[in-house]
């Protein structure tokens, strides 16, 4: 008799930007006794379209555990894809955080070919493409080129080969990036990402490459490379 009182499992409520994987709001949580309805307010965000939902948006309260994702995507973003190619640079080219954002760190030099992971086609027809984490560059003063480090052999970049190493020793240095966001740690300069390190970050530089003073890598462990545009000295030996 007293079932009707009794509290039923919480409902999280996730807003979530679909291509980043962000939360657009902070996580909501809904509470109710056992049979009481619950309806889940489809929000409308700024700039942004609904796409989908993961879960029940309406029901009533029992003691099952559940989450609720409801997905967004940028007002004027396309089509979106996650693609491996590769884009060579006829002129310098800003990075910016996000598409249509703003810009970050040094432009990147011409006359070098670097890796996509992801493409938008935004509805105005610009084509925007990611490099890195946070990292985007648009389609202007480029061009699609082939593969150049072989498609099954793990064969080092030749800009990679270029790069003239200095061996640092043990130099203190903080990412210096956008607070709340992270660079990608790459396995040699123009290389795989594999890893992140966040913005504000302390790390240790063991090596400096130089690619004939336009763009610099520091080495922070093995096979373990960052940008020298989100990388500020503490202090150099």
């Amino acid at each position: 008799m007293f079932e009707q009182f009794k509290t039923g499992n919480p409902i999280w409520v996730y807003y979530v930007d679909i291509d980043s994987g962000a939360n657009l709001i902070v996580p909501q949580l809904l509470r109710g006794r056992i049979g009481e309805e619950f309806q889940v307010n489809k929000k409308k965000f700024p700039n942004y379209n609904f796409v989908k939902a993961d879960g029940d948006l309406s029901g009533s309260f029992d003691m099952t555990q559940r989450n609720v994702k409801l997905f967004y995507r940028k007002q004027s973003w396309g089509e979106v894809q996650d693609i491996d190619m590769y884009l060579a640079l006829d002129a310098p080219t800003v990075i910016y955080d996000t598409v249509e954002g703003m810009p970050v760190g040094q432009p990147l030099p011409q006359d070098i070919t670097i890796k996509a992971f992801q493409r938008v086609a935004t509805k105005d027809g610009q084509f925007w493409y990611e490099i890195g984490a946070d990292q985007w560059i648009k389609y202007e003063q480029m061009h699609v080129v082939d593969n150049p480090f072989g498609s099954k052999e793990k064969i080092p970049s030749r800009l990679a080969n270029q790069l003239t190493v200095l061996k640092l020793n043990h130099v203190k240095a903080t990412i210096d990036y956008i607070p709340g966001k992270a660079v990608g740690v790459y396995d040699a300069p123009y290389g795989n990402q594999v890893d992140k390190v966040a913005d504000g970050q302390a790390v240790t530089l063991v090596g400096k490459l130089s690619d004939n003073d336009q763009l610099t890598w520091y080495e922070i462990g093995p096979k373990q490379y960052v940008s020298g545009n989100y990388v500020k000295i503490d202090e150099e030996e």
